[in-house]
């Protein structure tokens, strides 16, 4: 097989998720060897043992972004010594609660990066590039027309 074949050849992986309901407002989630809780707060109806679905969503945002942050940099033999993500997301509760005819969804992400390199001379603009491309919460983020602006600092440096 050339590798032009081998590019093209699907490699779709299957994420696998069991439920159930634990209490009101409340599930549990088993996905490979790991299990988690989801809850909503107290003044929702739920106990606050637990984050929320979407409080889920942008701690898996920043987490998606370290990780490809992580095999861009060893692919571009770039030694990271810090890296560090924030996120923020403006969601319009009325959409969830049907009281307005709103996306349920997040209305915009801002997602903060910062990273410093060992390396003092880095190809910022390839290096966003290409995390960004690859990045499938990023990604998810975006083909949902979320409005999401990324803030990258680079060796202190704020890019946008």
């Amino acid at each position: 097989m050339t590798v032009q074949q081998t590019q093209k050849k699907s490699a779709l992986r299957s994420i696998d998720t069991q439920s159930k309901r634990t209490s009101q407002f409340q599930n549990a989630h088993s996905i490979r060897d790991f299990t988690f809780t989801i809850d909503e707060p107290e003044k929702l109806g739920g106990s606050n043992e637990a984050l929320t679905p979407m409080e889920y969503i942008t701690g898996s945002l920043n987490g998606c972004f370290m990780i490809v942050v992580e095999m861009v940099a060893k692919e571009k033999e770039l030694t990271i010594e810090k890296l560090e993500a924030a996120s923020s997301g403006d969601i319009d509760h009325r959409g969830l609660f049907g009281t307005a005819d709103v996306s349920p969804h997040f209305q915009t992400v801002t997602l903060e990066v910062d990273v410093t390199f060992e390396e003092k001379e880095v190809d910022e603009e390839d290096f966003i590039q290409l995390v960004q491309k690859r990045c499938p919460a990023y990604n998810l983020f975006k083909d949902a027309d979320v409005k999401i602006e990324v803030i990258w600092k680079i060796n202190k440096e704020v890019q946008t």
